[in-house]
């Protein structure tokens, strides 16, 4: 049975041999195939403020909707693993990076372990996921919040997103 998932990808600094944020996150947006997650959608790539605020760089970001056989958990490692391959370190949290790979959906499930919360625990308060999510699945309902991201993206409008000139 194949399970549909959401991905938030993201960066905001080149990685250590200067290679820009976008270019890396769309590598990894095609190595996903060989780690048997088949992309279906992806949005545009849209700018946005870090979040918490700080004087990092902006924010390049997108959402691709994709297809799996694996299980959550492995996706989840999966895409850590990834993100490793691409460069990202886990030093300190909110650090700038390079690569950002979050699980933000698995089939509407809602799961909670400890290594793993989905829907993931703060999307619904990021107009960069929602924004992007909004514009390639507007029909999306947070399984827990039970309200269509459309209707979220309206309680974010304070957040700046804007699409990314690339």
């Amino acid at each position: 049975m194949s399970n549909q998932i959401i991905i938030g990808i993201g960066g905001n600094i080149n990685s250590e041999d200067g290679t820009h944020p976008v270019k890396i996150c769309n590598k990894a947006i095609c190595s996903l195939q060989q780690y048997s997650i088949k992309v279906k959608k992806q949005s545009k790539w849209y700018n946005s403020e870090a979040i918490p605020k700080s004087d990092q760089p902006n924010f390049f970001n997108c959402v691709v909707i994709a297809k799996t056989k694996l299980n959550e958990n492995d996706v989840l490692e999966t895409l850590h693993k990834i993100e490793e391959k691409f460069g990202r370190t886990r030093d300190k949290i909110n650090d700038p990076r390079s690569i950002d790979l979050d699980l933000i959906d698995y089939s509407n499930k809602v799961c909670k372990n400890n290594k793993l919360i989905i829907p993931h625990p703060r999307a619904h308060l990021r107009k960069f996921v929602m924004g992007p999510l909004a514009e390639i699945n507007p029909d999306w309902m947070h399984p827990i919040l039970k309200v269509n991201v459309l209707d979220i993206l309206k309680k974010l409008d304070k957040q700046k997103l804007e699409e990314a000139s690339i």
